[in-house]
């Protein structure tokens, strides 16, 4: 499961959740009010970001948004798990590739250490992995958005909207 997952979004990447929550945070409350779609999280109603059609089906980019907001917490704890270990080794966490496809390079981690790391990644991915497919999307649809939307403005700003509806839902609907 490991190797076909998420070969496109590192465990050890500190700023990509800065940049969401940065993006998330820096956008304004949606007007109008839409379809509703039901989530993991629970229904959504789509407002006026969704005029702009990316190209992606709003089901998958309800997933993907779905998929990134859950996956942050368990990425988080394997993060700080990570540099506990590594407390007093001398290795810089963001020197190394975390990703769940890039474990090979774990083998410039002291020896002692190898196994530990290496073990909660894999735990991180399969959660991963876990959350896409309980949010809808395969592995393939999760890889192929992570690689589509820095070039798609339409649909970063797709993702944007879902989170922050996603968000003030899980809020009760404040910001």
């Amino acid at each position: 499961m490991i190797h076909r997952f998420i070969h496109r979004l590192p465990l050890a990447n500190p700023g990509r959740s800065a940049v969401i929550a940065a993006a998330v945070a820096s956008l304004s409350l949606l007007a109008g009010a839409g379809a509703q779609l039901p989530t993991a999280a629970g229904n959504i109603t789509l407002g006026a970001a969704w005029a702009q059609d990316s190209g992606i089906p709003q089901e998958q980019v309800i997933g993907y948004a779905t998929s990134i907001l859950e996956m942050d917490t368990p990425r988080n704890e394997a993060l700080s798990q990570i540099r506990t270990l590594l407390t007093g080794t001398g290795q810089d966490l963001a020197s190394i590739d975390m990703s769940c496809t890039g474990t090979a390079n774990l083998n410039q981690l002291p020896r002692n250490l190898r196994n530990s790391v290496r073990t909660i990644v894999v735990n991180y991915c399969n959660k991963a992995s876990d959350i896409v497919e309980a949010n809808g999307l395969t592995a393939r649809q999760f890889n192929a958005i992570t690689a589509a939307y820095p070039q798609d403005p339409a649909l970063a700003e797709q993702i944007r909207a879902a989170m922050i509806e996603l968000q003030q839902s899980a809020n009760g609907g404040t910001q």
